[in-house]
């Protein structure tokens, strides 16, 4: 009876009408489109917000083991920690915000809970010695994400950048690269969640409206002649494929007045990108200044990959 007063029996029968429509590739555009605008259906993988704000479900979703999984990167956090600084390096780390926490006024009637529970973290990281945390949550420009997309926007990738950049300075000095940002032309952006729910084959009216993003290049000043072969960068960046995105490695690099390696890998999760520098460059880290490790919130909870737990397991 409450689903029939609520509209939730309505929507399981058009949900059984949708699918019963024979599925061809190109009508297939048309059906997930339809689902979307007339049933606020984004898929299985995808939350439907408003006003054509997208959500992964990764953020959303609770598991059994959601604890567990979060005090094991708790004593991971730890053994990086130490595996960094004894590796002669300065540990720079950059928890990056859930989506659903920081737009949760567009999740249309849901609240993000598991977020939330996730913030319990931040007692390790305040905690945590030998490495320094850059806190993103404060006066985070609002929205700072794309609205299709898991990732932040331009502007949050910016504002990251300065914070980052300021903790980096803090610790080595100002850098001695003068660079520019030079902004090219704008150009369409497919987010990765309209591309997960099938929404980028659907016909224009009925797919989120495609967004925009500037074009950046970014020319650095360099001491030294011409042929004189640069120094290698003093400063690695580890990351997920938040680091990948935006813009982020050319605004950071601008605000450090520094050259950034980037080693970050798109589905790095917690630490891949982390643990596979310790893993293929450990020698090389005496020779840099920094490591900043930028990983996803909502990677906390997620099951262990084979590489953090062969790191548990040589590590005490």
């Amino acid at each position: 009876m409450s689903d029939l007063t609520n509209g939730h029996f309505a929507q399981h029968v058009d949900k059984a009408i949708f699918n019963a429509v024979p599925r061809s590739s190109a009508f297939e555009g048309i059906v997930t489109g339809l689902e979307y605008r007339v049933l606020g259906d984004a898929g299985p993988q995808v939350r439907a917000g408003c006003g054509d704000w997208l959500y992964t479900m990764e953020e959303l979703r609770a598991e059994r083991h959601d604890r567990d999984n979060m005090a094991l990167r708790a004593e991971l956090l730890r053994r990086l920690t130490r595996a960094i600084r004894l590796a002669g390096s300065r540990l720079i780390i950059v928890p990056v915000p859930d989506k659903a926490e920081q737009v949760e006024a567009e999740l249309c009637g849901v609240t993000a809970v598991q977020s939330w529970l996730r913030d319990q973290f931040w007692n390790e990281l305040d905690h945590l010695e030998g490495a320094v945390v850059v806190d993103l949550r404060k006066d985070w420009p609002k929205p700072g994400y794309w609205k299709t997309d898991t990732h932040w926007d331009q502007t949050g990738a910016h504002f990251a950048a300065k914070q980052i950049a300021k903790a980096v300075t803090s610790t080595l000095g100002p850098g001695q690269d003068p660079a520019r940002l030079v902004e090219g032309s704008i150009r369409q952006r497919s987010g990765d969640l309209a591309r997960l729910a099938g929404l980028t084959e659907a016909p224009r009216s009925l797919a989120p409206v495609p967004e925009q993003e500037r074009e950046l290049k970014l020319e650095v000043s360099r001491s030294g002649g011409l042929l004189d072969d640069g120094p290698e960068p003093e400063i690695i960046l580890a990351g997920s494929s938040f680091s990948l995105n935006s813009g982020f490695l050319e605004y950071l690099q601008a605000s450090l007045s520094r050259e950034v390696a980037q080693l970050s890998q798109p589905g790095g999760g917690f630490a891949g990108a982390l643990l596979e520098t310790l893993e293929k460059r450990a020698g090389s880290l005496e020779r840099v200044k920094a490591v900043i490790w930028e990983w996803p919130m909502r990677s906390l909870v997620t099951s262990p990959s084979e590489a953090e737990k062969n790191f548990m397991r040589q590590t005490r």
